[in-house]
């Protein structure tokens, strides 16, 4: 699998958070980008290849991160511009030795909810609350990316693969 943070992306994503949500301009410990290459390796795509993002935020006491597959997009032909999810497992045994100490694991899920498909990688996601390094931290695992991500792969109708 190939592992790129989108990290471009990412740096946008928070500079837009900061303004909205008065978070924090601390940088990223180092601790904290261990843990992220850690938690990236435990998702296992069913077939093919497939990026992990993240988004990663410090509020008030705090460390936030979400962490998701990127999709791909389907670039020629018929499907032009199609986003693909990528389906996965992720080994949730190996979070238990990633923390010091677990407060909660909680698995939210809105199957019947009215909602849009922009907003769908919030209809189920894991989210697991504990200490690292003596640091709070939010772990959010999502189904699927933020609809802003956009593609983290575009595959060609010759089979080339592009990374973003």
């Amino acid at each position: 699998m190939s592992r790129s943070y989108l990290a471009v992306r990412h740096l946008l994503r928070q500079l837009e958070l900061k303004r909205e949500k008065g978070f924090s301009s601390r940088v990223i410990p180092n601790w904290l980008e261990g843990f992220i290459d850690e938690i990236s390796e435990r998702f296992e795509p069913f077939s093919g290849v497939a990026r992990v993002g993240y988004e990663c935020a410090f509020s008030e006491d705090v460390w936030e991160l979400s962490v998701f597959l990127g999709e791909t997009e389907l670039i020629g032909g018929a499907e032009d511009g199609r986003m693909l999810p990528v389906n996965f497992r992720f080994d949730l045994t190996s979070i238990t030795n990633q923390f010091e100490l677990i407060e909660s694991i909680h698995w939210n899920a809105f199957p019947n909810s009215p909602v849009d498909v922009e907003v769908a990688n919030d209809l189920s996601f894991l989210t697991v609350n504990g200490l690292i390094d003596n640091e709070k931290v939010l772990l959010q695992i999502h189904s699927t990316p933020p609809n802003q991500i956009g593609p983290a792969i575009r595959q060609h109708t010759d089979g080339r693969l592009e990374l973003t």
